[in-house]
């Protein structure tokens, strides 16, 4: 493996490591407002596999701010979250496409032709496969700009619409 995959992959892995160790310190973060959102969604969306009540602060959130802020505070923090999992697959893609050609073949020609779409709706939708989506986006070689792009709109569309849902709790 190339070093600099290998130093991709480290990083990744001590950042994961980080984010579940501090997953239950989440709610410490409530105190500081927008600031507070935009780091539970970013420590919630980069642990890979594990809920986290990153939802839960964009709806307590437009109870408090004005719905567009939250939404784009969570929005943001929690697609750099999100990385995680695509440099992961960045990272890892020798391994993967050494090991399993066939299923690499077959995911491949899926996401040339629909994996801008697959981000969008995948981040839209609240749902715990999204860490399998980011991977194979890195294993692709998807550019930064071509994963980052839909998965923020997708989660700016979510997160607006649970903001406003905070809001309709008043």
């Amino acid at each position: 493996m190339k070093k600099s995959y290998f130093l991709g992959f480290a990083a990744s892995l001590i950042l994961l490591t980080i984010a579940f160790l501090f997953r239950d310190r989440l709610s410490d973060f409530k105190s500081l407002g927008l600031l507070g959102i935009f780091l539970i969604n970013l420590l919630g969306n980069a642990t890979l596999f594990l809920p986290a009540p990153a939802i839960a602060s964009v709806v307590a959130g437009g109870l408090l701010y004005p719905a567009i802020l939250v939404a784009l505070a969570a929005s943001f923090g929690a697609s750099l979250g999100d990385m995680i999992g695509f440099f992961l697959g960045i990272s890892g893609k020798a391994l993967f496409i050494k090991n399993h050609h066939k299923w690499y073949m077959f995911l491949h020609d899926i996401f040339k032709k629909y994996g801008s779409f697959i981000i969008f709706i995948v981040a839209l939708i609240p749902n715990p496969f999204f860490d399998v989506i980011g991977i194979l986006a890195g294993v692709f070689s998807f550019s930064f700009y071509r994963f980052f792009i839909p998965l923020f709109l997708g989660r700016l569309i979510r997160n607006l619409l649970l903001a406003y849902f905070g809001v309709f709790l008043k």
